[in-house]
């Protein structure tokens, strides 16, 4: 998906996640949710693509998020996949495909 792909961890590097970077086509964010948690792109510049995906890497839903827009919670997904929307050429996420990071 991405050639540098990186594990949000901890709360200060979630709330900043794409806040105050350029839109880099090799980056894929990776960001741990809670049950009922919801992501947004307010303050970000860029549409993002994201996959949101279970315990085992499942895909369960992807969408494109405009800038300065809330995102629905998805159920079941304990972690959501972010990168910039339409930069990925020829690379498609699809649900029920498996996401890891080597």
């Amino acid at each position: 998906m991405a050639s540098d792909a990186r594990w949000l961890a901890s709360f200060v590097e979630r709330g900043r996640g794409w806040l105050f970077r350029s839109p880099d086509p090799n980056l894929a964010l990776a960001i741990p949710l809670t049950e009922g948690e919801r992501l947004h792109s307010i303050g970000v510049r860029f549409p993002l693509e994201i996959a949101y995906c279970d315990a085992s890497g499942k895909v369960l839903h992807t969408l494109t998020l405009p800038p300065f827009r809330i995102a629905p919670a998805v159920a079941g997904a304990v972690v959501a996949w972010e990168w910039v929307a339409g930069k990925r050429e020829g690379i498609t996420v699809m649900v029920g495909e498996t996401l890891q990071c080597d």
